[in-house]
């Protein structure tokens, strides 16, 4: 077990000097050199300082992150946050072998998330073999042609989980990067042939309504009818008048206000019930059509979802429960984990935002984690569907062999 040990580290992040003590102590905690370090860092920080402290402090890691919303998670809580803040989570396995890589998009998605997981695999020595997770980021907008693409590299049998990168205010001003590249438009990948036995939970945690339609007109992440009728109009009926439609200027952004009211895709089914990928409406426009943060397709059965501030804060520690006592877990050890929660989840319960940790704690088992909040998630549904989502939730747990 001396070889296979994971630490998060976390702090206010104003200018290089944080930079290298929250490197530093993460060297300590580990008491040597990682194979993989993830960072988590808010868009307030100076990213080119960061990566070049990461890379100067640990310049045999593979090393990879992204912006996040806000802060970030660890045992400790979530530090300094709303402040300019980073979070490290690293580990070493001396029986495992990791890669990173990184490309802007360019206009060209696939070729981009092609080149990133190539660079990725030389780096670790294992071409043309099959990891045992592939961690994602990516800047929003493109993420199920990434998802799609890396599918595809590896031939549809490999784990995914990651989180979009975020900003502050919605402004576009978050990054990704890996080794010393970093853009606010690409996509950020780390493959893991590890030595730790690995599970994860990816879900949604919101319940169905009765109230259902079919997407009968769509494009891309814009929908314009459901049941042959103006998509904003009928997602509006269905939320209980959630925009007075009779007194308010369109287009109107209802981000904040739909939260704990999204629509579901029923992906598959479990003993008869099915479970579901979230979608989260963004926009009321000028025709009434809907758009999202995630692709809607035509055909597709949308149902009204339901969820609660209560129910938001308590599912990590659900959720990590699913992962830790998953039936191919592996009776080991958990020695820790990486958590995705999404911004939109995170701006509803931002008050009581320092519970989420004492809920995650308990379920962990007093094992490090590093929980980022994304602009999409990205996981493996429980019919082992890669897929992009909003409001969703995942929890990746490491644990020791048995």
């Amino acid at each position: 077990m001396a070889g296979k040990l994971i630490a998060t580290t976390a702090g206010r992040c104003i200018d290089s000097n944080d930079i290298t003590r929250i490197a530093g102590d993460l060297g300590n905690e580990l008491a040597g050199e990682p194979q993989l370090v993830i960072a988590s860092y808010s868009s307030l920080c100076n990213h080119d300082e960061l990566i070049a402290g990461l890379a100067s402090r640990f310049p045999n890691s593979g090393i990879l992150g992204a912006s996040t919303c806000r802060g970030a998670l660890t045992s400790k809580g979530i530090v300094a946050f709303g402040e300019a803040n980073l979070s490290l989570w690293g580990l070493c396995d001396q029986d495992g072998d990791y890669g990173v890589g990184f490309a802007e998009f360019k206009g060209d998605v696939v070729g981009a998330t092609q080149s990133a997981l190539e660079s990725a695999m030389q780096r670790c020595n294992r071409e043309g073999e099959l990891p045992d997770l592939v961690w994602m980021h990516a800047s929003p907008g493109q993420e199920e042609a990434v998802v799609a693409t890396i599918d595809q590299f590896f031939g549809g049998d490999v784990l995914i989980v990651g989180g979009s990168a975020a900003d502050e205010t919605l402004e576009a001003n978050w990054t990704c990067f890996a080794a010393k590249q970093v853009a606010g438009d690409g996509v950020s990948v780390a493959v893991m042939f590890s030595g730790f036995e690995i599970s994860t939970s990816f879900q949604s945690g919101y319940l169905p309504t009765l109230s259902t339609g079919v997407a009968t007109r769509c494009e891309g992440r814009t929908v314009f009818e459901i049941d042959n009728q103006p998509a904003a109009a009928v997602y509006n009926r269905w939320a209980n008048n959630l925009v007075d439609l009779d007194n308010t200027t369109l287009p109107a952004n209802v981000l904040g206000s739909s939260t704990l009211s999204p629509l579901g895709v029923a992906v598959g089914d479990v003993s008869g019930i099915p479970y579901f990928s979230l979608v989260h409406p963004e926009t009321y426009t000028e025709d009434l059509a809907l758009t999202f943060f995630c692709e809607v397709n035509e055909g597709d059965t949308l149902t009204l979802m339901s969820g609660s501030v209560d129910n938001i804060l308590s599912r990590p520690g659900r959720v990590a429960n699913e992962a830790i006592f998953h039936p191919d877990a592996g009776d080991g050890e958990v020695i820790g984990g990486l958590v995705v929660f999404c911004g939109g989840c995170l701006l509803a319960v931002e008050p009581r935002a320092d519970e989420i940790s004492g809920h995650l704690n308990e379920s962990m088992q007093g094992s490090p984690y590093l929980g980022c909040f994304t602009f999409g998630e990205q996981g493996c549904l429980l019919g082992g569907e890669n897929r992009h989502g909003n409001l969703m939730i995942s929890v990746t747990v490491f644990k020791h062999a048995a």
